[in-house]
């Protein structure tokens, strides 16, 4: 409707890398009628975009968006500048059994990342149906129906299931918003971090975050006050992880600039975290002054990144 109002002069057409999406399909059906470029944008690499065209470490933390790799991304660190950036870290890649399903019902988000005897048995405590968790338990043996994804928000929402605290989302990010609820106010522990190496990238262990979470919620569990402790520090420690990864990308590339984007970020716990963190380290973390730091920004970051890539002759 604005192309046939405005008759603008399309020359480049930018678009989410996802492939399936329905706006990647309005895009090639609209080069095709105007004989414009396409620019794929992968997602998280927009958010960055849009907060920063100079060289950064980029901390991209969400729930979920179509990775360079054709994997699910979420929880993100880049090194480079637009439109060259590349991935240097990220959280550790965990099973969503069922998909989207996991997103609904996150106590099947809990299971894929902690799939053994302790999490069988909360769940059959919580009424789980035996042929139900059989079948979750299938799925994620076999990894059947099932995707893996590296979503901060991902592993929120099993920390809210882990809890008790959401079992069943209604509303879109009500899980991590939950959490973020009965943490508020409430002092973290500090827990132990381990980080790993995978296909050239440092990782996040974040199923031992988890696992550090259940042993506290089993030992706890009939403690509002110590739930949320547990909460609090969850969110803390993820950021602290995150925090460290950006700053360990940011030394090795001599950059000074960390880069703060993703829905996740406004969890103010988790955006502090990651302030304080960085900034102890001489670093300087900024988020983009003009637009949302969730999905809003996604435009102008795909905007920005195609005319990049054209001033560079990539399209």
């Amino acid at each position: 409707l604005l192309a046939r109002l405005l008759n603008p002069a399309i020359r480049i057409i930018a678009h989410d890398l996802h492939p399936r999406f329905l706006s990647t399909r309005l895009a090639r059906e609209m080069a095709e009628e105007t004989g414009a470029s396409l620019a794929a944008v992968q997602h998280h690499m927009a958010h960055i975009a849009s907060a920063c065209q100079e060289p950064c470490v980029g901390i991209a933390i969400d729930g979920v968006g179509y990775g360079s790799d054709g994997t699910v991304w979420g929880g993100e660190i880049f090194t480079g500048e637009v439109p060259h950036l590349e991935r240097a870290a990220h959280l550790m890649p965990v099973l969503m059994p069922g998909g989207d399903l996991a997103t609904r019902f996150p106590e099947r988000m809990l299971y894929g990342i902690l799939p053994d005897d302790e999490t069988t048995t909360l769940l059959q405590e919580r009424g789980w149906a035996g042929s139900d968790l059989r079948i979750l338990e299938q799925q994620v043996a076999k990894q059947f129906n099932s995707i893996r994804s590296s979503s901060t928000g991902r592993i929120l929402d099993a920390a809210a299931a882990l809890l008790g605290i959401c079992r069943e989302k209604t509303y879109d990010g009500e899980p991590a918003m939950r959490l973020e609820s009965v943490a508020w106010g409430v002092p973290p522990d500090e827990w132990d971090l381990r980080f790993s190496h995978m296909d050239g990238c440092r990782i996040l262990d974040t199923p031992a975050l988890l696992r550090t979470a259940r042993t506290a919620y089993l030992r706890n569990r009939d403690e509002p006050h110590e739930i949320a402790r547990i909460a609090s520090s969850v969110q803390y420690n993820l950021a602290r992880g995150v925090a460290l990864l950006a700053a360990d990308a940011a030394d090795e590339t001599g950059v000074s600039t960390v880069v703060l984007s993703g829905g996740v970020a406004y969890n103010e716990a988790i955006r502090t975290a990651i302030h304080d963190i960085t900034t102890s380290r001489n670093l300087n973390l900024v988020t983009s002054p003009g637009y949302p730091l969730g999905d809003g920004c996604i435009s102008f970051g795909q905007c920005v990144w195609a005319a990049g890539m054209n001033r560079e002759g990539l399209l």
